[in-house]
């Protein structure tokens, strides 16, 4: 949410006129930390929206999409609207290349990779998980593109720079991991209202704020018939649909999306 200048959503709440924007920083799993679940996540976000002392527009990116959507069903009364960004909802439609994995390997599999992260689901895992998704464009072309300007000392300067935000992936509680894998990616309990978080069973129903769904054209981690399909589970009577010309990042990081698409959303809430 704030890579860099010109490339932050929270330079640019600030910049439209948001003079109070809240930003959680998430911090990487200890093995304090492996039995959390998705209520522990969605405690921490109440206690944030508590301490603001207001209702809030929220506005939930990628994995913070769904998350900020279980909110927002449990406490409808503190959301005044809801913006979901490169966020699966309905997990089970298009034909994403990540649900493919989830189809293809049984639970096991990654009960696997947790205990090989002592109980967390290691970043470093997920980092590679994400670059087989294409794995000529991050284990050949990037690095060919690397050489073609290799005497370009600002193209450098960002290939560093994108490179030591893109490899360091956090940890995830294993427990939480293997949650949102089971729960929402292979059941897809979300939209089906079969999801219980906080001991309270989530309706998307219990929604009713002013809703803006955001995909991108070109996001091949979330399809965005799978933003979209939040629509047909709510009972918002304001629903903005929006598709931008960008990849999964480009949504919610890239720096004409953030400066030509972002302003109208910001500007409605």
């Amino acid at each position: 949410a704030d890579y860099g200048e010109g490339q932050s959503l929270a330079e640019c709440l600030l910049n439209n006129g948001k003079a109070s924007v809240y930003v959680p920083e998430w911090q990487g799993a200890t093995q304090k930390r492996k039995n959390e679940t998705i209520d522990d996540f969605i405690s921490v976000m109440d206690r944030m929206v508590i301490a603001s002392g207001n209702k809030v527009n929220m506005i939930g990116l990628c994995q913070g999409g769904w998350q900020s959507a279980i909110y927002a069903s449990l406490f409808p009364e503190k959301v005044n609207a809801l913006v979901v960004a490169a966020a699966p909802i309905d997990f089970r439609v298009g034909n994403g290349k990540i649900q493919s994995y989830v189809d293809q390997y049984p639970i096991s599999f990654y009960e696997y990779l947790v205990n090989l992260g002592g109980g967390n689901m290691r970043g470093n895992f997920m980092v590679t998980g994400f670059k087989m998704l294409n794995p000529y464009d991050r284990f050949v072309k990037d690095y060919c593109d690397l050489y073609d300007n290799i005497n370009d000392e600002k193209y450098l300067e960002r290939y560093r720079k994108f490179r030591d935000w893109y490899e360091w992936t956090q940890d995830l509680p294993g427990k939480f991991y293997l949650q949102v894998v089971r729960e929402l990616f292979k059941e897809n309990k979300l939209i089906k209202g079969e999801l219980e978080i906080l001991g309270r069973t989530v309706d998307l129903r219990n929604i009713d704020c002013p809703l803006y769904l955001i995909a991108g054209e070109k996001d091949d981690i979330t399809l965005p018939e799978q933003v979209f399909g939040m629509g047909k589970y709510v009972s918002s009577k304001s629903i903005e649909k929006m598709v931008v010309p960008a990849g999964h990042i480009g949504v919610f990081m890239g720096s004409k999306i953030l400066k030509e698409w972002w302003p109208k959303i910001i500007n409605k809430m």
